[in-house]
């Protein structure tokens, strides 16, 4: 299925070189779905040897991930989500929440969508600022706005001219809650973007359409909503408050629930009403991050904040911190000249109490790289051991 929709915007627009981890996805208010066929990804994983389901070899040269930290591939996402048509063929972003019925939620950033070729070029057409997609088992259903042959992003402001890209999110009863950064243009260069607010999309469930739109903050600090996390009584939102060249640690929570509750913020001693006391104690988190927990541990993943290549992993004893012990994870091989990898997010849905599924993305500061070659702008996946 090709889409044969003009370009959604010109490339000096085109937010293709975005802030670390930033995503996408907008509110259309007609939805339409394409179901992407059971065939429609490729038998050969993404290093073109079927036969390699080893070990990621221990990188003691570059000094990077050590025993006892195993890295696998995880071949089987990686072919899932090499895709040539029918839907989805590439974006960035890649969150997910798994929903009451066992199926899984993908939510993801800026989007193709149309036909790749044989050789894993692409056509121009076909981007949107964000898409949903559901799993379930090897089938990948597409929700986005528009028509096929002129599709939109999923969900998008009210706001002319602005766009969303997502945080991440929760089921609560039968309502999908999730998490979406509103943004607008701050100038004429690809760059030139800020977030513009903070709102809370619920959806009904099943069917996921939309039910209400809340704003959540206006000109936000904070990018409220990379990590959700229910622990005990509450709900935890995450997220990074720019400090100079650093980004640091955010936290809010309210009563375990729906995400429209009050919410309260972590001064680094105490819970406060104020949005404007929440402070930021650690200093190393990238622009979007995962915290999630096991048993009384609690864990914060992150990639190196400056899009570097290393995947670390930090534990603490509580949902705020204090976050410490640093272990590296991986460092993601495809990260060399133009290829940069950003957004590295962990998936609750599919990882063990001693294995964690993990993915990343890929994406290149040349446009022209993820049009000749659509690898160059998906995400990959890594299952690791011995993290703990």
């Amino acid at each position: 299925m090709e889409f044969l929709s003009k370009r959604p915007r010109n490339l000096a627009k085109w937010r293709w070189l975005f802030l670390v981890g930033s995503l996408s996805l907008a509110f259309f208010l007609i939805f339409g779905s394409c179901e992407d066929p059971k065939d429609d990804w490729t038998t050969v994983p993404i290093d073109n040897n079927p036969n390699d389901t080893t070990v990621v070899p221990v990188d003691t040269v570059n000094n990077c991930w050590k025993f006892p930290i195993v890295t696998v591939r995880d071949q089987y996402y990686n072919q899932l989500f090499t895709r040539f048509g029918g839907g989805w063929t590439g974006s960035d972003g890649t969150l997910s929440i798994p929903l009451p019925d066992g199926s899984l939620l993908w939510i993801f950033g800026d989007t193709f969508l149309g036909t790749v070729n044989p050789n894993r070029s692409r056509p121009l057409s076909g981007l949107v600022n964000n898409t949903f997609a559901i799993q379930k088992g090897d089938d990948l259903t597409t929700l986005y706005g528009g028509t096929v042959l002129a599709p939109k992003a999923f969900v998008t402001p009210v706001e002319a001219g602005w766009w969303y890209w997502p945080g991440h999110g929760q089921v609560n009863g039968d309502t999908l809650e999730v998490i979406m950064y509103a943004m607008r243009s701050n100038g004429g260069t690809m760059w030139s973007f800020e977030y513009a607010a903070v709102d809370l999309l619920k959806f009904s469930l099943p069917d996921v359409s939309l039910i209400s739109t809340e704003r959540l903050v206006e000109n936000p600090k904070v990018n409220w909503g990379t990590s959700v996390l229910a622990v005990g009584d509450y709900t935890y939102i995450y997220g990074a408050r720019k400090s100079g060249a650093n980004k640091l640690l955010a936290v809010a929570r309210c009563p375990k629930g729906s995400l429209s509750q009050k919410w309260e913020y972590y001064t680094g001693a105490a819970w406060s009403d104020d949005p404007a006391a929440v402070t930021g104690s650690f200093p190393k988190v990238s622009e979007q991050f995962t915290v999630f927990n096991r048993g009384n541990k609690f864990y914060l993943m992150t990639q190196n904040n400056a899009l570097g290549k290393e995947i670390y992993l930090y534990s603490g004893n509580s949902p705020e911190g204090i976050f410490d012990g640093e272990k590296l994870l991986y460092c993601t091989p495809e990260a060399k000249g133009n290829i940069f990898t950003y957004n590295a997010f962990y998936h609750e849905a599919l990882s063990t109490d001693d294995e964690l599924c993990i993915s990343y993305d890929v994406n290149s500061f040349d446009f022209q790289d993820v049009i000749k070659n659509a690898d160059n702008y998906r995400p990959y996946f890594i299952r690791v051991k011995g993290w703990k």
